[in-house]
């Protein structure tokens, strides 16, 4: 006699609403310039080493990422400080959680054909050829291996929690969602100037966070938007250190899926109804 096959576990209950924190708005600007406060104070007295010190491309990427780690870490802690200010900070407020599979794959391939789409005609329409992507670690697989982890692992997992799992979720207590999109990847656009040559492509990078924000709306996955950012960043630096690249982004997708499955689900951080009007907090 043959058992039937095991059904699918059933999705945890919804908490109450009152369970779920309303981080206000203004804690999301707040926020960023704590962390630019910080990023100062701490940082400024680096600054005349680094613009007068000499340094081989091995010992530079490793300052980038040394950097890079520090400035994330600062972001990471000004998102736990201002969330811990209405109640301490759980793993699912920001969207660490297990999700269904196939509808988080699905809404990810959905923003990637967008942004993509969006970026095609943008390049193609004003004939764009500039790129945000520094050929540091080109010459030399140790540097190569540095500045991937920087770009691909350590960038997307720190602001992906900062911007969407802690940002947009502010903004979201008292915004709609495309209001509330449009000025988180405003603001991320903004943030990723880095010099008037390189201006052109910051509506690109804008529509992208606006396309991250919408993913993370429909899917409450913070796991979904990590994966699509650091593919994104492993396809930029596949022209700088094309095998680690694609070694330490494969790596980092699957992780991405492996882990949530590990921590298991855990209630969405909208609520039951993540597309209604919030009430202010």
């Amino acid at each position: 006699m043959s058992l039937p096959p095991l059904a699918a576990p059933p999705d945890p209950p919804e908490l109450p609403e009152a369970a779920r924190p309303r981080w206000p708005p203004w804690y999301a600007p707040l926020a960023l310039l704590a962390a630019f406060g910080a990023l100062i104070g701490l940082g400024g007295p680096l600054v005349p080493i680094i613009l007068i010190g000499t340094f081989t491309e091995t010992l530079a990427a490793v300052t980038l990422l040394i950097l890079l780690l520090f400035q994330d870490s600062v972001l990471v802690g000004a998102a736990l400080g201002f969330a811990a200010l209405k109640r301490r900070p759980r793993r699912w407020h920001f969207g660490v959680r297990a999700t269904r599979f196939w509808p988080t794959v699905g809404w990810a391939v959905l923003g990637v054909a967008v942004t993509v789409g969006f970026e095609f005609a943008y390049v193609e329409l004003l004939s764009v050829d500039e790129t945000n992507v520094d050929d540091l670690g080109e010459g030399s697989a140790a540097a190569g291996l540095f500045v991937a982890l920087a770009v691909i692992v350590v960038a997307p997992v720190a602001e992906e929690l900062f911007f969407r799992g802690f940002f947009y979720r502010a903004l979201r207590s008292s915004m709609r969602v495309w209001s509330a999109a449009l000025t988180d990847g405003i603001v991320f656009g903004v943030l990723h100037f880095q010099g008037t040559d390189t201006a052109i492509i910051l509506p690109i990078i804008a529509v992208f966070g606006v396309v991250q924000c919408l993913i993370y709306e429909r899917t409450g996955s913070l796991f979904a938007v990590i994966a699509v950012h650091a593919g994104f960043n492993t396809v930029a630096m596949l022209g700088v250190t094309p095998w680690w690249a694609l070694a330490i982004g494969l790596a980092t997708i699957a992780a991405c899926v492996l882990i949530p499955r590990k921590l298991g689900p855990g209630p969405s951080p909208f609520g039951r109804d993540p597309r209604a009007r919030p009430q202010p907090a």
